[in-house]
């Protein structure tokens, strides 16, 4: 009985090494998951942020890479960049390079970056390397120095500024130059 049971044993043993064996050689064969890094690209588009019920902002681009769930933009190349108040346009923006979170739709642009108001006699504008929009609160913070243009004979230089859409307030730290009120 022993050399049965011994016989039976090294069969099973068998049996299961054959079977672990084929699951693993068949798994060999299979294709793998793509990976979840994966980059989505667009080139010559439009991209926005919407609020519930209105516009918050909108952008065109030269290029724009995505990554798998569009969760966050890079987008190069922006023009004709608008962030709007109230559902109308309030601010026109160009930058080098946007980084957007299509969540939160907040943005930071960077390279050159160029803002200026729509509405406002005289036009003002502001110059910039860098600039921060968030959405919620709907403030643009320019945080590295910045050039602005008010219709005075020289522009007026500031260390950072921090611009709320909501109120129409504007913040200067680090002034020097002229200001010219009306």
């Amino acid at each position: 009985m022993s050399g049965l049971k011994r016989t039976l044993a090294i069969l099973a043993a068998a049996a299961v090494a054959f079977f672990v064996l084929g699951v693993y050689r068949a798994g060999l064969n299979e294709t793998p998951p793509p990976p979840s890094n994966l980059q989505i690209v667009f080139h010559n588009g439009r991209a926005n942020g919407q609020r519930i019920t209105t516009r918050s902002w909108t952008a065109d681009y030269d290029r724009v890479v995505s990554n798998a769930d569009q969760t966050v933009l890079e987008m190069d190349g922006v023009h004709n960049g608008t962030i709007f108040r109230a559902g109308k346009p309030y601010i026109y923006v160009r930058a080098t390079h946007l980084s957007v979170n299509t969540i939160s739709r907040d943005f930071t642009a960077s390279g050159p970056v160029h803002a200026e108001t729509v509405a406002s006699h005289p036009r003002r504008s502001f110059d910039t390397t860098s600039a921060d929009w968030n959405d919620a609160a709907q403030l643009l913070t320019m945080s590295q120095h910045v050039t602005i243009h008010t219709g005075a004979a020289r522009p007026l230089e500031v260390g950072s500024l921090t611009f709320s859409v909501k109120t129409g307030n504007v913040e200067l730290r680090d002034v020097a130059g002229p200001i010219r009120f009306k």
